[in-house]
């Protein structure tokens, strides 16, 4: 059953994945500055999807049972597919909110602190995708995952991406997004804590099974 589930999600995210990339190229032949609020809302499912890709690894560390279990299972055989979309949806925020303005009209002398790590965190993202296959896995073997462990940094950069986007709201002396850091930062922060919790019960779980086979 659960093979059933992971099959057809599959089977939808690579179909929204090619659907998505479809209009982007469509996209290329017009280079439309006029979408960058819709290019915000591309960078809003991007994050979302950022936080899907998170929950099975820390289901798997806590050892979960019974639905979670079951959860983290389907969500884990897709975490390839969900990685690949939310690249894709990066990508279109960036082109559509900023890239295709400075193709027509040129970079500005001067760039954002938000825009800068924005960017930094999508060349950081592009290692991560072209790994992203069984290919390169066998040949990395486990230099494979310390590169993905690079998603834990790339986190901390979104915090700051999305907190520092222009705001009228002074936090702690800075310029600070209010509705942005609430939305999107503080849910990031969460889910590095969490992160961090269960890699510490995975490590603390592994010790006292060591320590009783003694």
């Amino acid at each position: 059953m659960l093979s059933k589930y992971s099959s057809s999600l599959k089977l939808a995210l690579k179909f929204l994945i090619y659907i998505i990339l479809a209009i982007l190229l469509v996209s290329f032949a017009f280079l439309p500055t006029n979408l960058v609020s819709i290019g915000a809302i591309f960078g809003r499912f991007a994050i979302y999807t950022f936080w899907i890709i998170a929950i099975p690894g820390i289901l798997l560390r806590f050892k979960v049972k019974g639905i979670l279990r079951n959860i983290q299972i389907v969500l884990m055989s897709v975490r390839r597919q969900l990685g690949i979309l939310m690249f894709v949806l990066v990508l279109v925020h960036y082109l559509w909110s900023r890239g295709f303005i400075y193709v027509k009209f040129g970079i500005p002398a001067t760039i954002p602190t938000f825009q800068i790590l924005g960017v930094i965190s999508f060349l950081m993202l592009i290692p991560l995708v072209i790994t992203s296959n069984n290919f390169f896995q066998k040949k990395m073997k486990k230099w494979w995952q310390i590169l993905h462990y690079l998603s834990y940094p790339i986190m901390v950069l979104l915090i700051f991406h999305t907190a520092l986007q222009p705001s009228s709201t002074e936090i702690f002396g800075g310029n600070f997004s209010l509705s942005n850091t609430i939305q999107y930062a503080i849910p990031t922060i969460l889910i590095l804590i969490i992160q961090a919790a269960s890699w510490v019960y995975l490590y603390q779980t592994k010790n006292v099974k060591k320590a009783e086979s003694r």
